[in-house]
């Protein structure tokens, strides 16, 4: 579908969510966030080559097939300033594999802050060192966290609701 339907879901997604969703969702994306920031400290040396590399993690590709409508939900979710200039990428998407959009004036660096990348960006490596395994399933596992919240909600709301209607048969006058 690319990268256009998927912010447009991702930005619908967020805008559903009440006050209390909201707040757990912020605190799947800062637990993520942090989970960025430990592999980024740990990945250091391979997150150097990267950054000198503009090799063909950034090139040749379909943004679409790296990035996911759960990467746009952690990243508006977080940082809500980058919105337009994420729509503006977005909407330069095109239908054959280039430079990754989100290159800024095309070559880099990238326009995602520090430790608020995608997922696939965040732990793909050339080569993987045994001592970033751990950090890297820590992301993962945050991402997985942040698709089951958003997969089991409706069953949430359901719940709360019937909760309350229990609660108000119970106690009518209350």
């Amino acid at each position: 579908m690319g990268l256009r339907h998927s912010f447009k879901t991702a930005r619908k997604r967020i805008d559903a969510l009440d006050g209390e969703e909201r707040e757990t969702l912020l605190a799947i994306c800062r637990d993520i966030r942090h989970a960025e920031e430990t592999l980024a400290e740990k990945a250091a040396p391979e997150l150097a080559n990267c950054m000198a590399c503009r090799g063909l993690c950034c090139r040749n590709i379909h943004p679409a097939d790296i990035i996911t409508e759960w990467d746009l939900v952690y990243i508006l979710a977080l940082a809500p300033q980058i919105e337009e200039a994420l729509a503006a990428c977005v909407a330069r998407e095109g239908f054959f594999p280039a430079d990754c959009i989100f290159l800024e004036n095309g070559t880099g660096p990238c326009i995602f802050p520090d430790h608020l990348r995608p997922e696939r960006c965040i732990i793909s490596f050339c080569r993987v060192a045994p001592s970033i395994e751990k950090e890297i399933g820590r992301v993962m596992g945050g991402f997985s966290r942040l698709i089951r919240f958003f997969m089991h909600r409706p069953f949430r709301r359901a719940f709360r609701t019937l909760i309350s209607f229990t609660a108000f048969r119970r106690f009518p006058n209350a």
